[in-house]
């Protein structure tokens, strides 16, 4: 029968697959798994693992197969099946080929990592089944449809441009697609005449992103530059990619997610001195918001279109109307604004609540709440986030990982001592296991004959207490006292407040710490959280996502989650929150600049150390640089469909009345820029509460863990998922499910266990005959660059595996041979399936009886026909490995 050749070739009339096309005759019913193929030769190879990235960001059930020597050869029956029916069956909607040809450059020449009947079946495969290839990283060539490469070398900062075609493929883009530093890759045109649609262009008429449709039908789809998944380039494209390649309906689902957590609020914070580059802790130079704040909090709410979340302190409003008569004028201007923010529970007073009984925690919890209430801010009891995410265990103590120093609550003169008349200066330090912190002070005048007494609240993490006396101002300081920690120092109503009596009877030389080295030990969950919070009604609770956490919650030792992962415990989930370098303690550029300075320069102009999680800077950092890596980490997080939250400080958004004052601002303005810049407005960045936060976590972890346990399969646009577990939710893009973002609808959908349907928005492809065409050859190109050394290596030759130097005739009688060979070997097994077959039916030779023989020769007929195909000679013109692909 004459084969008809179906040219299908990607138009801008359509998103996210081609044209329409005639009808052709049909075979077999097609069913097309949903699932990715995802190859490399390596594994090491960036665009490998960035695709592994991002298919498991967006849930996309996969498989990856890197081609090393030994590995479980690619098949057409490892691609493709037929079902009792007569339904070919395709296990994959999409190949994704880490870079052109999987060339390994181990030895020279260059080879592929598949042999030449891989890369046919592969081929067949995609053509028989209508399934598309991306090629991730490709050398230009005449085997994409390209002209060989203009530009080799680093693009660096260069930028490209979606083309109307692109438009269609990467819907959500608003144009440019900007290159990241530190990339290679190559400019090329396309081939006169070619079957080439450009996606995204380049300088010069050159080729980024396109399409080529080869002779035999097959789309694929070629990008000319590297990219892993820290990279612009990646964040912006590998969605539009993945959409393409599965023809617009998978199973995954991706957003663009911007959580912004204001922490501290109504309450006053240290802050940075820059001229001592230390932390002043004196309360009388905290930073607090002003009115004049919160209005600027609202125009730039306005101007983003994003939200703050304000987590607020109750207590520390109440503190200021007790020391003011009253007056808050910061509630008054943020209960007039309430509706314009969200709300989330930060515990009254802002206590560290590792060291705290279940009845304090509880009671800090749920004062909160009623006191937000009461003003009418719209708070949800559920959501919580705890002092300094105290409460949960801490395995990586830091930020700033040392104990505060104790805050003098009462200085008071009195009799019945030796102290002489004068005016004396107080300081009294707090020690660990590792240190001792600087010390809080005051000044106290005493008569003759005097004493001088100090309180101050316990101080979780802490061990004794010192205390320090110097005449005041000469700074010549003598140790008086140390006090214990009580073991009973946390009850019910909070810390208990620690006393000394200096009487002037004893002193020893020693002074107060110029810097604090008291650091924290790693230590356990407070066995009193869980139930606090299981009291208080809290579902979800807030976790540092740079930290990793013990799955035994009192331990420091054993089994762990990973840093930023989201668990549960008891009736609460943990919602990891981002930090980053805009520290709680500053309010002005000046005071952001010299700090991270300070941090990250080597003595004597910082106190970094170079160690496993820290890379110490050789150059201070500008203001610019500063903004810049800030921003990018943020904005990589929102490309990451990643709804975890960034947390920043009150100060952050304060001073703003001083130039440089509202030090978030620029970071945030330069995050919302790129945004603008790159994405259309039916992507906006999504802003989710705390509890959905949670939910779609909770969602996330589950889909991770159970989605071995769903498959799913088109079959026209019927989409069948079948659910071998339990009630799971699933990710969906492409059918009814879920809401129009970025120019497909996509979602999530809760799965029953067995069969549910859904329908996609644009059918599977028809089933047709595919064209007489004979297969091309693996790809002949060269090997990619991952480094910045402009050039490449020279043209490589892929040789059929096995087949070095043979001429044709000798090719053709090894296929024989070996055709043969495998003829026997099926015909053996064949024999073996007959033989167990008749055993199953319980049949013996041996049978007397002639009934029983009647039997016993109606069984072996039977089982016989059922495996008599492969017993048949093997045809002539499958003797050649090129004449049986084309034959299927």
């Amino acid at each position: 029968m004459r084969r008809t050749t179906l040219a299908l070739i990607v138009t801008a009339s359509t998103i996210f697959t081609a044209l329409a096309a005639t009808a052709l005759p049909a075979q077999a019913a097609q069913r097309i798994d949903m699932r990715v193929l995802l190859l490399g030769a390596t594994g090491t190879e960036p665009t490998f693992q960035a695709w592994q990235a991002q298919l498991q960001r967006e849930g996309v059930p996969f498989d990856a197969v890197v081609a090393r020597p030994g590995h479980t050869p690619i098949t057409a029956q490892s691609l493709s099946t037929t079902l009792p029916d007569g339904t070919q069956e395709a296990r994959y909607q999409a190949v994704i080929v880490a870079t052109g040809g999987l060339l390994t450059c181990d030895a020279t020449p260059c080879v592929s990592a598949l042999s030449a009947g891989e890369w046919a079946a592969l081929q067949t495969f995609e053509a028989t089944f209508h399934v598309r290839q991306l090629t991730a990283y490709a050398f230009p060539g005449p085997d994409f449809g390209l002209n060989a490469p203009t530009v080799s070398g680093p693009l660096d900062n260069q930028t490209g441009t979606v083309t109307t075609t692109g438009q269609q493929v990467f819907p959500y883009l608003a144009g440019p697609v900007q290159i990241a530093a530190g990339t290679y890759g190559y400019q090329a045109t396309p081939v006169a005449g070619a079957p080439f649609n450009t996606l995204v262009s380049g300088p010069g008429g050159s080729s980024l992103v396109g399409v080529f449709t080869h002779p035999d039908g097959r789309e694929e789809m070629v990008q000319t530059f590297d990219g892993n998944q820290f990279q612009s380039q990646s964040w912006l494209l590998r969605h539009g990619q993945l959409a393409w390649v599965t023809r617009g309906t998978y199973i995954g689902d991706q957003r663009n997610y911007l959580e912004l957590h204001i922490d501290d609020v109504f309450l006053g914070d240290d802050i940075w001195d820059p001229a001592t580059h230390t932390t002043n802790y004196d309360e009388t130079a905290a930073v607090r918001m002003t009115p004049d704040d919160v209005a600027a909090a609202v125009a730039w709410e306005q101007r983003s279109g994003l939200r703050f979340d304000m987590v607020y302190n109750g207590g520390g409003s109440v503190a200021q109307q007790q020391a003011n008569a009253g007056a808050d004028p910061l509630l008054d201007a943020l209960t007039a604004q309430r509706a314009a923010f969200g709300w989330v529970n930060h515990t009254y007073d802002h206590p560290n609540v590792d060291c705290s009984t279940r009845a304090f925690i509880r009671k800090e919890i749920t004062d909160n709440v009623a006191w937000a209430q009461s003003h009418g801010f719209p708070v949800n009891p559920a959501e919580l986030v705890t002092g300094e995410h105290s409460g949960l265990a801490n395995l990586v103590p830091g930020n700033p990982g040392t104990i505060d120093p104790p805050s003098l609550d009462d200085a008071t003169a009195a009799g019945g001592g030796t102290l002489p008349a004068g005016n004396y200066d107080y300081s009294v330090t707090a020690t660990s296991a590792n240190g001792e912190s600087i010390g809080s002070t005051t000044a106290v005048t005493v008569g003759a004959n005097g004493s001088a007494l100090l309180s101050w609240d316990a101080i979780c993490h802490a061990t004794t207490y010192r205390v320090y006396r110097s005449n005041a101002g000469a700074n010549a300081w003598s140790l008086v006292g140390t006090v214990p920690q009580p073991a009973d120092a946390f009850r019910d109503p909070g810390p208990v407040v620690m006393s000394y009596t200096d009487t002037g009877a004893t002193n020893s030389p020693g002074a107060p710490p110029a810097t604090n080295t008291a650091l924290i030990s790693p230590y356990g969950e407070n066995p009193n959280f869980q139930g606090a919070l299981a009291d208080a009604g809290v579902t979800s609770t807030a976790s540092d996502a740079s930290k990793p956490y013990p799955v035994t919650p009192t331990s420091t030792t054993g089994a762990m989650y990973p840093a930023g992962a989201s668990f549960t415990e008891g009736g609460f989930r943990a919602v990891p929150r981002y930090p980053t370098n805009v520290y709680y303690n500053v309010a002005t550029q000046a005071q952001l600049l010299d700090e991270y300075n300070y941090l990250y320069n080597a003595p004597p102009a910082g106190v970094c150390v170079n160690s496993a999680v820290t890379t110490c800077q050789t150059a201070s950092s500008t203001w610019a640089q500063i903004v810049q890596a800030e921003s990018d980490r943020i904005f990589g997080h929102v490309m990451g469909n990643d709804p975890r939250p960034h947390y920043f400080h009150q100060t952050n958004i304060a001073e703003t009345r001083v130039a440089d004052g509202g030090v978030l601002y620029p970071v945030l303005d330069a995050v919302v820029a790129d945004y603008r810049r790159y994405f259309a407005a039916n992507a906006p960045i999504q802003q989710l509460s705390q509890s959905a936060v949670a939910d779609l976590l909770a969602r996330q972890n589950a889909w991770a863990a159970g989605s071995r346990q769903v498959t799913g399969y088109i079959e026209g646009n019927q989409v069948t998922l079948v659910n071998a577990a339990g009630a799971i939710s699933a990710p969906l893009s492409g059918t009814e499910v879920g809401e129009m973002y970025g120019g497909m609808r996509s979602g999530w959908t809760s799965l029953p266990t067995g069969l549910s349907t859904h329908t996609a928005a644009l059918a599977w492809p028809g089933t047709v005959v595919p064209p007489p065409v004979v297969p091309p050859a693996p790809p002949v190109t060269q090997p990619v660059a991952h480094d910045r050394t402009p050039g490449g290596p020279g043209p490589v030759i892929v040789p059929p595996e096995g087949q070095q130097g043979r001429t044709p005739a000798e090719l053709r009688r090894a296929a024989r041979r070996a055709a043969k060979k495998k003829a026997k070997a099926r015909k053996l097994a064949a024999k073996k399936k007959i033989a167990q077959c008749v055993k199953r039916h319980g049949v013996s030779r041996a049978a007397k009886d002639p009934r029983s023989k009647r039997h016993a020769a109606a069984v072996r007929r039977v089982c016989r026909i059922k495996y008599a195909r492969a017993l048949k000679p093997v045809r002539r013109h499958q003797t050649s490995a090129r004449e049986s692909h084309r034959a299927k």
